[in-house]
């Protein structure tokens, strides 16, 4: 009966919910104590606040590459990764804080445009868009695509959450069945928060709260036919919902979310900007770090 429920996004098939869960605990009590509120991050140290990690990373089992260059994911599936990643590079286009990434960015799109042709198969565009993504300056600064088997199955989640049923519907139950009468909060990044906005759409009872951020939920391969429901709309028993983005965050699809909403959605707040380390703008635990993330949590903890 966890107080606050975290969703994760992509990453490695060995990081373990335990580890995720004590990762972001940490990073979030320390934000809370940095910003004068010791006794909330004294209760989430202490356990007090009960926490609850959504766990769904074992449901990509059999996509897990087997060494450097492996790339374990069926035709639809790679096919859904190229859009995706094609988007990927356009946001870095359309808003990179960095002018050269901008243009870098545009001239990998223009490029990829010229070479990737359906008489290549359905795994060669894939391999291609992984490995431009890995030059670019954001991409190549996380690790994000260090190598094309990375790449790849990190593409390959989001891709298979939207294509594999039963990969969807485990992450759905995953949050579903940590949220109850106690939830307070639902904390959510990355395609966590797909997941997340979907299993909120079929809650029961109220939620005060729904923080997401590095959140890919305006990405055109996601919204356009695949994202449920549609069209855009808040979940109906959500009160209030925070969303965070950091304009190098490359995951991140609009850093005006809002605006893909209805006029009259009162739950969805307009979009907090931060600016995490240059390293690795998306990983969760930069998001964390940030006041801007941690505030809304703070009196409900």
């Amino acid at each position: 009966m966890a107080e606050l429920v975290m969703v994760h996004g992509i990453g490695p098939d060995d990081e373990t919910g335990q580890r995720l869960r004590e990762d972001w605990t940490r990073a979030l009590a320390r934000t809370l104590r940095n910003n004068d509120h010791g006794e909330a991050a004294d209760r989430l140290d202490s356990g007090a606040v009960t926490v609850d990690m959504a766990y769904y990373r074992h449901l990509y089992r059999d996509y897990v590459p087997q060494d450097d260059f492996d790339v374990r994911l069926p035709a639809p599936i790679a096919a859904t990764g190229v859009e995706v990643a094609r988007d990927i590079i356009d946001n870095i286009c359309r808003h990179a804080s960095d002018p050269e990434d901008s243009e870098e960015a545009a001239h990998a799109l223009e490029e990829l445009t010229v070479e990737v042709g359906p008489e290549q198969g359905p795994l060669e565009p894939l391999r291609m868009f992984v490995s431009m993504m890995g030059r670019l300056g954001p991409v190549a600064r996380s690790g994000f695509a260090a190598l094309s088997s990375t790449g790849a199955f990190h593409l390959g989640q989001v891709a298979a959450y939207l294509d594999d049923e039963r990969v969807r519907e485990g992450a759905i139950e995953a949050v579903l069945s940590r949220v109850t009468p106690d939830t307070k909060v639902v904390l959510a990044h990355s395609l966590g928060t797909v997941v997340a906005y979907e299993a909120l759409h079929r809650l029961e009872q109220p939620l005060p709260l729904l923080v997401t951020f590095g959140s890919p939920l305006g990405l055109r391969s996601i919204i356009r036919g695949r994202l449920r429901p549609q069209p855009l709309r808040s979940p109906a028993h959500l009160k209030r919902w925070v969303n965070v983005a950091d304009r190098d965050d490359f995951i991140v699809a609009t850093l005006r979310l809002r605006r893909l909403f209805p006029k009259d959605d009162a739950v969805l707040e307009r979009t907090r900007r931060v600016s995490n380390r240059n390293f690795d703008p998306h990983a969760a635990t930069e998001y964390l770090s940030r006041w801007e993330t941690v505030e809304p949590l703070a009196g409900l903890l």
